[in-house]
This record gives C-alpha cells, structure tokens and sequence, in this order.
C-alpha cells in the first residue's frame, strides 16, 4: 500500500493542475462577481445582483480548495488546517445570508 507522500509524487502533476484551475475559478468568479454585481445594480435585477454575490461567496470556498491543495501537495499526511475550516464554515454562512438577504429583496420588490 502506498503512502500518502508516494501518492503525492505519483499525482504531482494533477495537483498543479488542480491548483492552476482554483486559480483560473478565483479569477473568473471576481470578474463575474464585478460584472453581474454592476449590471445588476445598473438595472436593479435582483436575479443579477444575486448572481454576483453568489460568485463572491465562491471565492470564498475556491480560496480553500486552493489552500487545501497546495497543502497535500505540501505535506500529505497532513489534516484540514485551520484556514480550511475557516473557509468552509464563512462560505456556508454566506450562503445563508445571500439566502435571507434575497428573500427580504424579492418580499420588499413584491
């Protein structure tokens, strides 16, 4: 049975990558957070604006997935740290939040 730094060797290349990837995801979502964000605000579209914040949130989670990432390829014996907890538990609570937020919106617009 393989060890979990003989896998990370094995899958150097995967995890390049997996990290090029979260780094292209982090990139687009800010620019589509911009854009959606602006184009919703321009023409008072609830549906864009919530799209955007929505692609903000994904950042959030991206930023982690990369952390986590760099981390097994790092040390892949090593646990969840800290700062992937961390994001996973500020994407969820966005998500609830961006959930209210626009529910409150859509009542108000109504």
């Amino acid at each position: 049975m393989e060890t979990g730094i003989e896998i990370a060797k094995k899958y150097s290349k995967y995890y390049k990558i997996a990290f090029g990837l979260a780094l292209f995801t982090i990139l687009y979502n800010i620019a589509e957070g911009l854009i959606a964000n602006y184009l919703g605000f321009e023409n008072e579209s609830l549906a864009l604006f919530g799209f955007g914040s929505d692609s903000f949130i994904e950042v959030i989670s991206e930023l982690g997935i990369a952390h986590m990432v760099m981390r097994i390829q790092k040390q892949p014996e090593s646990n969840r740290d800290k700062f992937e907890q961390t994001a996973l538990k500020i994407t969820g609570f966005a998500f609830y939040i961006l959930v209210v937020a626009l529910v409150l919106t859509s009542f108000y617009n109504i």
